[in-house]
Formats: C-alpha cells, sequence, structure tokens
C-alpha cells in the first residue's frame, strides 16, 4: 500500500511540473492524442451497433471512452457528468440562443472551447492559479472567495467541482451570489454521497492520502452530503436539487454517456 502512495505522490509531482513547464495549448494538444490513442485501443475490435453522441460537440462514435466508471467524450474528454450538466445549460438555460453573461469557474476544456467563439454570451472565464496550474490566455486569475466583479454582474455562473477544494467553502457561495444578477442562476456540482445526512469535513484530515481516503481525492476537502442545499441557502439562494438525467429516456441517457449527477440549481431571488 504505501509503494503505490509513493508511486502516486511521484506521479501527481511529475503532472504538476509537466503543467508548469508545457504552455496549456500543448497540453491541450496531447490531452486529444491521449484520448484519441485510448479510444482507437478500447474500440480497434468493437461491433457496436448503437453508436453513442456527444451532446456538447454533437459528434457520433461507436462509444465513449471508459475510465474507471467514467466514460469520457472521445473528442473533448468530456466526462458523464458534464454531459449532463452541459445538457441542462442548453436545454433548461438556453445558453446558446440567449443573450446571456456568465461566469465560468475553472472552465471545462469541453465547455470553453464552444462557448468562448458565441457571440450571444459576454463569457468570463476565471480560475485559481495555484501550484500545477499555469495561467491560461484567455482564463482570469479569480479567488471565489473574493470575487474581483461587482455585485449583480452576471445571469449565470457556471461551477462545476470546486467548492469542495474551498476551506471557507460559504464565503465562496456568499461571492457568487452576490455576483449573480437578481434572478440569476448559478449551476454547482459537487462531489456528493445521498447517504450522508450532514457534509463530512474535518480540518484535521490534512495529508493528501488521508484526504483520498476519507474525502474521495487527495485535495478534496469535503464530502457534500444533502444538507449541501441548506448550505446555500443559509446564504441566500434558492435551490434545486435537480436530478436532470432521469429527464432522459432509457435510450437516451445510454446514448449520451450520462449519469445520476445532481445538478444544484441555485438561483438569486429578484427582490
Amino acid at each position: 500500500m504505501l509503494i503505490l502512495w509513493n508511486y502516486f505522490i511521484m506521479k501527481q509531482g511529475i503532472l504538476n511540473k509537466t503543467k508548469k513547464i508545457l504552455p496549456y495549448d500543448i497540453r491541450i494538444v496531447l490531452r486529444r492524442l491521449n484520448w484519441k490513442k485510448q479510444y482507437f485501443c478500447q474500440n480497434f475490435s468493437s461491433k457496436s451497433e448503437s453508436k453513442v453522441t456527444c451532446p456538447i460537440e454533437q459528434k457520433e462514435y461507436k462509444n465513449f471512452i471508459k475510465l474507471g466508471d467514467d466514460l469520457l467524450s472521445p473528442s473533448n474528454g468530456a466526462r458523464s457528468r458534464q454531459r449532463v450538466v452541459w445538457l441542462y445549460l442548453v436545454n433548461e438555460l438556453k445558453i446558446l440562443t440567449k443573450k446571456l453573461s456568465i461566469l465560468h469557474v475553472a472552465p471545462e476544456y469541453s465547455y470553453y472551447n464552444i462557448l468562448s467563439k458565441l457571440d450571444n454570451i459576454d463569457y468570463t472565464t476565471g480560475d485559481k492559479m495555484v501550484e500545477g496550474y499555469s495561467n491560461q490566455k484567455g482564463i482570469m486569475n479569480v479567488d471565489l472567495t473574493e470575487l474581483c466583479f461587482e455585485d449583480n454582474s452576471f445571469d449565470h455562473i457556471i461551477c462545476n467541482h470546486i467548492l469542495e477544494h474551498i476551506p471557507d467553502d460559504k464565503k465562496a457561495m456568499s461571492e457568487i451570489l452576490r455576483a449573480l444578477k437578481p434572478g440569476g442562476t448559478a449551476i454547482l456540482t459537487v462531489p456528493l454521497d445521498e447517504t450522508l445526512p450532514a457534509t463530512n469535513e474535518d480540518p484535521s484530515i490534512n495529508t493528501p492520502e488521508e484526504r483520498k481516503r476519507v474525502f474521495g481525492q487527495w485535495d478534496h476537502l469535503r464530502m457534500y452530503g444533502l444538507d449541501i442545499q441548506h448550505r446555500l441557502e443559509s446564504v441566500g439562494f434558492s435551490v434545486d436539487m435537480n436530478r436532470y438525467a432521469e429527464k432522459f429516456s432509457p435510450e437516451e441517457y445510454k446514448k449520451y454517456g450520462l449519469c445520476k449527477e445532481i445538478v444544484i440549481v441555485a438561483k438569486k431571488n429578484k427582490d
């Protein structure tokens, strides 16, 4: 076990150094090549009759790339949960057609590659450039607990799997609320264990190995329970814990490679 953990730490250190050295554009090229390689290797002898579709890029494939329990889109690396959120953004918020101002925190490549090119969106992207991240072209260095934007700036804020990394997540929630326009919506997702009535967090768990064991990833600070709804409501949001994937038929669920990710729709009241 110790040998495996030391290997993980060494691998993570190499990845962080690589991220510092290689420009973001080159890293994206390498990622795309890796996705293509995995897709080819997994589907070389595949005879799948029903094809799948990435709804983000609207491309059809024999299959998605299997990565553990997840399914990646071969063209852009989108995960199952990212496809669920995308379908909500497109179908329910109409982000491809409406005139909108959007803040996208730690933008996923699969989203950014499309949203950054749309004329109908005033699209702002930001990420906290901590160790292992380089300044990316077009992406601001922002701290979600102290956003550098005026009150009531955005129609929507997209924030996927970020809050679990932030020590003071309630402050981040309050900042998201402040930056939204009245009636605006934050689309949030987090690692969520529905068997937990209360979020599992403990500041004394502060080593990578313990965090991975307890919270599921070496840099996570908590595992959220269903009380995340009350956390968001306590700062002023109206919250819908939306099981959006359930709106699709079993055939569509499989076609789009979806999962049971809850899309947290946190709305700022108009008053």
